[in-house]
């Protein structure tokens, strides 16, 4: 059985992706690769001219320097050794640099993953071999320079295909301090050559597809349709995409960017990309062609015709209505705000969502608003359909009553609503009076093996577009993939 994440572990997930990027891209400075032989050794000697010795590196350093660690801070096994040193800042809390030596044997997905992450291009590393290499420790490794959390970030990294080994290394803080290249110097690492072969890079791998499949679910017949994407969508990002639809034109958001595609039932064929001023996260449609983009700390933008039509200073993330008229403005609390736009002026009302605790996503269409979101009462992930003027119209939960994973996309349909819950991976249906109709597993229903379902758009003929991120079964990338929902 499935288990409900909790929303908070979407919170934690988030944050750890945050921590994983958060160091500048900027001034990449590459490095090549090189290998020895693995040894065990006793964990640490102490002295003035101490040496760490580990599985996978020996580190030997001055003491009189005032390098620092803690028991926790060094770890050791047969597949990673990793040490987090300090220089501490003499008298005051704080620490001048924080240095970071990790080398771990694993799958290469996360050191490609480090690529992209600051400021490489897979291919020109990987084919081109475009980057300057410098050597520390034995091996010949990229070079990135930028900030973490406003502080000089150095990164030194690569893999060693034939150990199977990632090497990485952080510096944050002062790291031209002349005790850093010192430390550095001393390091020599030890990995052995197993003959691994790492697997395919995106380029090299094969792409998603999928036949189209059906699932009953109470007395209807859910149908899914694979809607090729051309050219296929590569992502490092596994939830933040969008979609939206007005007649025959797909826009998806992809990493923060607009691309518009040509929809012809049966696919979805690359347009153009829409060159915008922010990264977004939001998208709506309304019903006379207008994109209507918006994201926090971002102004609220419409878009038609190919160029921006107005901008407004003030929203969080927001939702429009398809009339275009009016929407709502959220963040993550249920006081939200009702915004209204006439005369090219946005006029904002409270509208407050008091059956929420804490909301992860917010739809609206022609008759509801959709408050997706943990329950106040603690009964867990549910959506709350109000009114256009905040009224609560009925609660959608599972079988029992009880919390659902994280919806995702919500819309009513002929029959009654039909939802993607992105933690459970099932398509979930209710009547018309919100008793609970039954759910599609994704694999049954769309020959997927663990997607995110990221969103979807309500199409002209009822059925709906839904995006979901998903491995390729050679993990070469990860793929944002479409599909075309009808029955029901």
């Amino acid at each position: 059985m499935k288990t409900k994440f909790k929303l908070s572990c979407l919170f934690l997930a988030a944050l750890m992706l945050f921590s994983l990027t958060a160091c500048g891209k900027d001034n990449p400075e590459p490095s090549s690769t090189s290998e020895g032989t693995e040894q065990t050794k006793p964990p640490v000697e102490a002295g003035s001219g101490t040496t760490i010795h580990t599985n996978l590196w020996d580190l030997t350093y001055d003491e009189a320097d005032g390098w620092v660690y803690e028991e926790d801070d060094l770890h050791d096994d047969e597949t990673s050794s990793k040490i987090i040193l300090t220089l501490p800042k003499e008298g005051e809390d704080g620490s001048i640099v924080d240095a970071e030596i990790r080398v771990s044997v694993e799958d290469p997905y996360t050191f490609r993953d480090y690529l992209t992450s600051y400021g490489f291009d897979e291919y020109e590393y990987a084919v081109d071999q475009a980057y300057d290499l410098t050597p520390v420790g034995g091996i010949d490794c990229l070079k990135a320079e930028g900030n973490y959390w406003g502080s000089p970030c150095l990164r030194y990294m690569n893999r060693v295909e034939g150990a199977g080994a990632t090497v990485f290394m952080e510096i944050i803080g002062e790291f031209e301090d002349e005790r850093v290249d010192k430390l550095l110097s001393g390091l020599t690492i030890h990995l052995e050559d197993t003959g691994n072969e790492d697997g395919p890079w995106y380029w090299e791998g094969e792409p998603f597809s999928a036949q189209p499949r059906s699932v009953m679910v109470g007395t209807y017949t859910l149908s899914s349709q694979w809607l090729p994407i051309t050219d296929c969508i590569i992502t490092k990002e596994t939830f933040d995409h969008a979609a939206a639809v007005t007649g025959d034109q797909a826009y998806l958001l992809v990493d923060g960017e607009l691309k518009r595609f040509d929809y012809d039932g049966a696919s979805l064929k690359f347009a153009e990309d829409i060159v915008l001023d922010a990264e977004y996260e939001d998208i709506s449609a309304d019903t006379t062609g207008t994109l209507w983009l918006a994201n926090f700390m971002e102004p609220l933008i419409s878009w038609k015709d190919g160029a921006q039509t107005a901008s407004y200073e003030g929203p969080d993330h927001v939702t429009m209505h398809p009339s275009g008229t009016w929407g709502v403005s959220w963040f993550s609390g249920p006081e939200c705000e009702k915004i209204t736009l006439s005369g090219g002026a946005l006029k904002t009302e409270p509208i407050v969502f008091q059956e929420v605790d804490i909301l992860s996503h917010l739809l609206i269409d022609d008759s509801h608003i959709y408050v997706c979101g943990s329950a106040v009462d603690g009964s867990g992930h549910k959506v709350f359909v109000y009114d256009s003027n905040g009224a609560l119209q009925m609660t959608l939960a599972d079988s029992d009553g009880s919390g659902l994973g994280s919806i995702t996309f919500i819309t009513q349909t002929a029959n009654g609503y039909l939802a993607l819950d992105g933690n459970m991976r099932e398509v979930v249906l209710w009547t018309k009076d919100g008793a609970y109709l039954g759910e599609a597993d994704d694999g049954d229903l769309f020959g997927t093996d663990y997607p995110w379902f990221c969103g979807g758009a309500k199409l002209a003929d009822g059925s709906i577009l839904a995006i979901m991120t998903e491995d390729r079964a050679d993990e070469s990338a990860m793929e944002l993939v479409a599909f075309k929902l009808s029955g029901f």
